[in-house]
């Protein structure tokens, strides 16, 4: 996989072991979704272990990160008033993931 439960936790402080579950749940539909937007499959060594790009444990984090605030009902409001004053919110996705996540997914075309 390309994060586990633990590391997922380590990285993000989480501790809370209600999470777990949730967690692991998330984690292959974020491998699914990360290989869908690089549009390539993970190279893999002389032993056939798959090799995961650099960087890309620090964006599955992100994604899950997402996913679990999504889940929440934490992310997703676009507009907010407070008396006079009035705010815009909104979050650019790509794939239903921030853009600037996204971004760091190395991408790759179909050859032809």
């Amino acid at each position: 996989m390309i994060i586990t439960v633990d590391q997922f936790k380590a990285i993000t402080g989480i501790q809370d072991p209600v999470l777990d579950t949730q967690i692991a749940a998330l984690i292959p539909v974020v491998e699914e979704d990360y290989l869908a937007i690089r549009n390539k499959p993970f190279d893999t060594d002389v032993d056939g272990q798959t090799v995961y790009p650099a960087g890309s444990l620090m964006t599955a984090t992100e994604m899950v990160s997402y996913k679990l605030a999504t889940l929440e009902g934490k992310v997703g409001a676009t507009w907010e008033a407070i008396g006079g004053y009035s705010i815009s919110l909104t979050v650019d996705l790509v794939q239903g993931y921030p853009k600037g996540t996204v971004s760091r997914i190395k991408r790759y075309g179909r050859a032809r």
